[in-house]
């Protein structure tokens, strides 16, 4: 049972580590930014989508910009 819970204690440290650290987009954003551009409403499961290919396609000498997120609510959309 300790190494259960050296376990735990050691993924504690890393997520209080990475609350720290990072800088967070959600679903909500993705979803905010296209009601807020006036685009066609995108549903949580699609902004879910489009977060998940930006992390997956992320450029770190560009990051992820509301410029960003159009283009890749836009690229979602056309290849629907």
């Amino acid at each position: 049972m300790e190494n259960y819970k050296e376990k735990y204690e050691a993924l504690l440290a890393q997520f209080e580590q990475y609350k720290k650290e990072s800088i967070k987009w959600s679903v909500e954003d993705v979803m905010w930014y296209a009601d807020d551009q006036g685009m066609k409403p995108i549903s949580e499961q699609d902004a879910q989508i489009i977060l998940e290919e930006m992390i997956r396609r992320h450029d770190a000498t560009i990051g992820i910009t509301w410029d960003v997120i159009s283009y890749y609510i836009q690229e979602y959309k056309s290849n629907q």
